[in-house]
């Protein structure tokens, strides 16, 4: 590719990522998933979904052939997507339709096998009852697919009122075209698969669909005293706008649409000419095919969505996905983590696992923050390169080389002399901290009331485990990096005295470290008196050695704190002195006030956190008290993002 193509690609990728970014809101409503990523690719020709990383690649090389305007390059995320959030409600329903449908298979299978007897044939190596069985079982399978893309196609519509709009429908409809969706496709087609695949047809074209084959137009019916295309589009239309699925979709499809598909289907059967095979390779006589061979998928190869076999592979990954989620749940419910020798009951486990569960989507947020993170720390950045044999002539390099120049000279041929420089596009890492350690100083003083105490231990939860998931994704990406780098956590409690809950613990302590976390949640109970925070933040400034505060100055470490606390401090003065020599030692900490306050102890709360300083450290939630768990989250990741990327933006 040419200097001019790969700058195409890169302004079109550049541009891609940043419309996507403004229409985020748009695709979490229309998802359901505030963590799914959307990466243009410029190798890519189809969409691809990974569910175990929560991210959807776009292929950005057929956009730029189509010509896709921002509104279509929409339209075909919509559509990849529709079914999204209903494959993650009934992801075992939608892969246990084989099961589901046996029934309709075994009696479609007996019906062939019963002709096939008639003609003679039952021993014929073509027409075994395995053969069979497999034929109509794609053929059902076709079917549900192919209901499931109108359904698709409808909910888009539905949701996305601007592509009923004229000039966005012509535009689909082209797309469909190019894909082989027209009319005369379906002519072209058997009975049955020729009715299967006329829902869409209709729905883009406005016709009644008219196959040669058809004795009569199966679109001529009424149910209810309404035609059958209004009648399918109707109750389609209205389980997509009930939030309905599968769940409803396939008993719909079983009622009304698959008795037709297998009523034609039969007189096609009725109607078949069956020859002997040759041999044991099933070999035609007379030219003829085997009718219940591997038919041609329905799936159009220059489409842009995934094939039935694709999807039924993201389906496997989000099953897979689950089930590891579930097993890690089950272990700590069941008690088959042992942490009784760490004072962990397996009631403190189940409450625990009651804020973990609750806090699953803003945990799996922080998952894709991590993801990008760890991608942009390693980038890549245009270098100079020295003692290239093209570019602009580097002085150094020439002087360097200057014995090999003269005799080039004489030669005349001054080709692979090395005294260029140029600027190369190489892979860089960012460097960055050793270690980075995190303080979670928490109020446990008499006036934590329960909303306040549901909201702290949310806060713990979602931000313990999430660390915990930083770690991970830090060790698995350790080579990436090009170097080690380690999250630590710990906690404390205050009130009329201090106590360190959790350390930080090495990360070879598994169990030490996951009974740490749940006593964390779990003996936060407002059970520790008045409100003396001074003293444990000066705890935490005298346990910084000079060693570490010179790593802190030169970035070789960070290390920040999160105070909450529902009041004022008992001792504003010294609480503030020890802020002060916190941040003195390139500590950042920040506070965060919750449950209503008095006029007084807001005018004590800003004086300790917010006057005085370059910028504030304080946040009062006041009564907003379930803004916590987000709003801790939101300057954890602002904090990380300046750590791995100071030019990314992410909130």
């Amino acid at each position: 590719m040419d200097d001019f193509g790969q700058k195409l690609i890169e302004e079109s990728k550049r541009h891609c990522e940043e419309f996507l970014q403004r229409e985020q809101r748009s695709l979490v409503t229309f998802t359901g998933d505030s963590g799914l990523m959307y990466i243009p690719d410029p190798k890519l020709q189809r969409f691809t979904l990974d569910p175990s990383k929560g991210v959807l690649y776009l292929p950005l090389e057929s956009f730029l052939e189509r010509k896709s305007d921002d509104n279509q390059i929409m339209w075909h995320i919509y559509y990849e997507l529709a079914l999204y959030s209903d494959w993650k409600k009934q992801t075992k329903k939608y892969l246990n339709r084989k099961r589901d449908w046996q029934k309709e298979i075994d009696h479609m299978t007996s019906y062939i096998i019963a002709v096939i007897k008639k003609e003679g044939l039952e021993s014929d190596p073509a027409y075994q009852p395995k053969v069979i069985s497999n034929y109509v079982r794609r053929e059902i399978i076709d079917l549900l697919h192919l209901m499931d893309k109108q359904a698709s196609f409808l909910r888009v519509l539905q949701m996305c009122p601007v592509y009923r709009d004229e000039d966005n429908f012509e535009k689909i409809v082209s797309y469909m075209k190019q894909t082989g969706r027209t009319m005369e496709s379906v002519s072209q087609m058997p009975r049955h698969r020729a009715f299967a695949n006329s829902f869409l047809i209709a729905e883009l074209y406005k016709k009644k669909p008219e196959v040669e084959g058809w004795a009569e137009n199966p679109f001529g019916r009424k149910i209810f005293n309404q035609p059958l295309l209004d009648f399918i589009h109707f109750q389609l239309v209205r389980e997509i706008n009930n939030e309905q699925g599968i769940a409803e979709r396939d008993p719909f499809i079983r009622s009304f649409v698959f008795p037709i598909f297998e009523q034609l289907w039969k007189q096609e059967i009725d109607e078949m000419m069956f020859y002997k095979s040759k041999g044991q390779q099933g070999d035609r006589s007379e030219g003829s095919k085997n009718p219940f061979e591997q038919s041609e998928a329905d799936e159009v190869p220059d489409s842009l969505e995934s094939t039935q076999e694709e999807v039924e592979k993201i389906l496997e990954e989000m099953l897979d996905q689950q089930d590891k989620i579930s097993d890690s749940a089950q272990n700590a419910m069941q008690g088959k983590i042992d942490l009784e020798p760490y004072g962990i009951s397996q009631t403190d486990q189940q409450l625990f696992q009651f804020y973990s569960n609750k806090m699953k989507s803003e945990r799996e947020q922080m998952r894709q923050l991590w993801k990008k993170l760890i991608g942009y720390a390693r980038k890549e950045v245009s270098v100079k390169k020295d003692g290239q044999i093209k570019g602009k002539i580097d002085v150094d390099s020439f002087i360097d080389f200057y014995p090999d120049f003269v005799e080039a000279e004489k030669k005349g041929n001054y080709k692979n002399l090395p005294i260029f420089n140029r600027y190369l596009l190489e892979p860089q890492t960012d460097v960055l901290p050793e270690r980075i350690e995190i303080s979670f100083v928490i109020d446990n003083s008499g006036s934590m009331n329960a909303s306040k105490i549901e909201a702290a231990r949310k806060a713990l939860a979602v931000t313990l485990l999430s660390i915990d998931d930083f770690n991970r994704y830090l060790k698995s990406n350790a080579e990436q990096l090009n170097q080690k780098i380690e999250v630590l956590s710990e906690t404390w409690f205050f009130g009329s005295r201090y106590y360190n809950v959790k350390e930080f613990n090495d990360k070879s302590l598994k169990e030490k470290e996951s009974s740490e976390i749940i006593r964390s949640i779990v003996k936060l109970n407002a059970a520790d008196g008045a409100t003396d925070d001074a003293g444990c933040l000066r705890e935490i400034s005298d346990g910084i050695t000079s060693v570490q505060e010179n790593k802190l100055k030169k970035g070789k470490q960070i290390k920040i704190v999160f105070e909450i606390t529902d009041g004022a401090s008992s001792f504003p003065g010294s609480t503030k002195e020890t802020i002060k020599e916190l941040l003195s030692k390139n500590v950042e900490i920040y506070g965060f006030q919750i449950g209503k306050n008095s006029k007084a102890n807001e005018k004590i709360f800003n004086f300790v956190w917010n006057e005085g300083y370059k910028q504030p450290h304080g946040v009062m939630l006041g009564e907003q008290v379930e803004k916590l768990p987000k709003e801790l989250l939101k300057a954890i990741g602002k904090n990380m993002q300046s750590v791995f990327s100071g030019s990314l933006h992410i909130y």
